[in-house]
């Protein structure tokens, strides 16, 4: 199951820790839903539906991590011509056997 970067970036804005992968909410993970809109404006040159989301999302609460996703939504779209999903895979090592970042280091990276 794929993790929501969005989710990712809320957690760290907040100053959240990176529980256990076992240990995440259910909202962490993308749906099968959330995923198909990703590959189908991944396609787009531009995705209107997807930047009014992130334009009232950053009206509501404005971040960083709010404004980024407007910006790349309104101006960052690029067609996908190999038709590749835009998925990033992370791993760290765990800090100590009883949790992988108690602190939160790894996230704020």
């Amino acid at each position: 199951r794929l993790i929501s970067l969005n989710w990712l970036l809320a957690l760290a804005e907040r100053g959240g820790v990176l529980p256990r992968r076992q240990d995440l909410p259910e909202e962490a993970f993308l749906s099968s839903a959330q995923l198909r809109r990703i590959e189908q404006s991944a396609r787009l040159g531009f995705n209107s539906a997807g930047s009014g989301e992130a334009f009232e999302r950053f009206i509501k609460e404005p971040s960083p991590s709010s404004f980024l996703g407007f910006f790349m939504g309104f101006f960052g779209r690029k067609r996908n011509p190999d038709g590749l999903l835009p998925i990033v895979s992370v791993s760290y090592c765990w800090l100590e056997a009883a949790h992988p970042d108690r602190e939160g280091r790894q996230l704020q990276l």
